[in-house]
């Protein structure tokens, strides 16, 4: 949250990356879980369409209603990858 991202509404934020020549469309899930949906380059494209938006919200409602031990399942069955974990010492 700390980085340079637009809030898109419905849990949808487009993230910078790469010195601003990258961006992410990430869905929130419930504040706790960050997942990295669609990734383009700058120069490919300015922006996702409405329709496109519309589809990532209903993406992201969806999300919302996994419970934890499904995203584990999810990592696992390696369907979705975890990219940075930060344990609790």
């Amino acid at each position: 949250m700390l980085g340079q991202c637009d809030d898109l509404g419905g849990g949808v934020f487009k993230k910078r990356l790469g010195k601003n020549l990258y961006r992410s469309i990430v869905i929130a899930k419930g504040g706790r879980f960050w997942v990295y949906e669609y990734l383009y380059a700058k120069k490919d494209r300015d922006n996702i369409g409405s329709e496109e938006l519309v589809e990532f919200r209903r993406l992201a409602k969806a999300y919302e209603t996994l419970r934890e031990q499904q995203v584990i399942e999810l990592i696992q069955s390696k369907s979705w990858m975890e990219i940075c974990y930060e344990q609790k010492a």
